[in-house]
């Protein structure tokens, strides 16, 4: 299953969802901070949702 977790910068509900064998991907405005930045869309949620890309592209040096 693909997973979005919005408004999550801690990436904890995202790992959790990882460890279960789902493709999951945290999103928030926020850097995150759980360590994985590369399962994380640095950007507008609802922007995500519709298949909008963010300005980072998960990158943390934008």
């Amino acid at each position: 299953m693909k997973v979005l977790v919005a408004c999550e910068e801690s990436q904890e509900v995202c790992k959790a969802f990882r460890a279960k064998g789902h493709e999951s991907y945290s999103c928030d405005i926020q850097e995150p901070s759980g360590g994985h930045p590369e399962w994380h869309i640095l950007g507008d949620a609802l922007v995500a949702i519709k298949g909008g890309a963010s300005d980072h592209d998960g990158r943390t040096d934008a």
